[in-house]
């Protein structure tokens, strides 16, 4: 068992056309979310700026605060959630390989720690994990004892 084994990463083996949907996707729902937050960049550029007085400023202020119609607030405002919920729902894809479950003795020794103390651990609520700089397990503490 190598080290590489213990970390789930799986995007890699999701076909290219489904990767580059998401991230267009992703990027969309970000662009239209700096859009909202658009009429406040402008203001604070000009506060930061001092190019104007008090009353430009102020009358800046009043003026962006309708910057973005209501009819599309409200409409970002319910798009972007059903947007994501329907990509949540359309995300079935099943990868070529099944994810190995490992028992708490195969971790004990893969970490090279005490069978008892890993399923004390496991059946615990509440556990401090001391590692090294590698990030190499050391020591598991149990912080309730039963």
């Amino acid at each position: 068992m190598s080290k590489d084994t213990l970390i789930i990463n799986k995007r890699h083996e999701l076909p290219l056309v489904k990767r580059v949907l998401w991230d267009i996707v992703t990027i969309a729902l970000w662009l239209g979310w700096l859009y909202l937050w658009k009429p406040v960049f402008i203001i604070f550029y000009k506060i930061v700026t001092l190019d104007a007085s008090f009353k430009v400023i102020s009358a800046a202020i009043f003026d962006e605060i309708n910057a973005v119609p209501f009819e599309n607030a409200i409409f970002m405002l319910i798009a972007t959630p059903l947007v994501l919920f329907v990509l949540s729902r359309l995300n079935r894809h099943m990868a070529a390989t099944t994810h190995l479950l490992y028992t708490p003795s195969e971790y004990a020794r893969y970490f090279q720690l005490q069978d008892a103390v890993v399923e004390e651990c496991v059946a615990s609520q509440f556990v401090t994990v001391h590692h090294d700089e590698q990030g190499r397990i050391t020591y598991l503490e149990n912080k309730i004892v039963l």
